[in-house]
């Protein structure tokens, strides 16, 4: 493999790992704001939502970069 063709598939498969994760953190925040709907009102589950949520909002951002 030579160095050109490792510079543009390595940054496409950062990337998609990237793109996973995020996927992955949605569906993580979607089931802390159902617990919180549901009356589960804990201060650390209510401080990981918010946390995912900015998690979420940063790699959405670079990759859109």
């Amino acid at each position: 493999m030579n160095v050109s063709t490792l510079s543009t598939t390595h940054p496409t498969a950062r990337q998609r790992r990237l793109k996973a994760i995020v996927k992955c953190l949605v569906i993580e925040l979607g089931y802390l704001e159902y617990c919180l709907a549901e009356g589960w009102e804990d201060d650390h589950v209510q401080t990981a939502a918010v946390s995912l949520d900015t998690a979420i909002d940063c790699l959405n951002e670079h990759l859109s970069s």
